[in-house]
């Protein structure tokens, strides 16, 4: 996965948005001084890793515990429940986008990837 980002090279959405109608992204009004809800990390956008990532765990855990296993988590007093572990995977891809890590194009690849891992696994086990 971290190899592909290097292979595709995308921009994450900062370096989008701030060179927006600038030669290099003219079909984009630009804000330059746009910044996202998080730091944005140091690699490449495509594909999204922790799409990839949750979406491998959803996956395998669906086959462990069945696709609508109720659970909960805490984190910083806050409670998440969920009825899935898609659910979750699916909201945590989610907040990438709404924290400005990624778009929907990386965390759909990265979904795609997290989902062919897990199913190459399960298939050797």
């Amino acid at each position: 996965m971290y190899d592909a980002k290097y292979v595709y090279h995308v921009w994450r959405p900062v370096t989008a948005i701030r060179l927006g109608g600038t030669h290099y992204n003219p079909g984009i009004v630009g804000d330059p001084s746009w910044t996202p809800l998080l730091p944005t990390a140091p690699d490449p956008s495509y594909p999204g890793a922790h799409g990839a990532l949750s979406q491998a765990a959803a996956t395998t855990l669906a086959g462990l515990y069945g696709a609508r296993h109720h659970f909960a988590v805490t984190s910083k007093g806050v409670t998440r429940t969920f009825t899935g572990f898609q659910d979750a995977a699916t909201e945590a891809w989610l907040s990438r986008i709404w924290s400005g890590q990624h778009t929907s194009l990386d965390n759909h690849a990265g979904q795609q990837l997290g989902t062919q891992v897990a199913d190459f696994v399960a298939g050797r086990l």
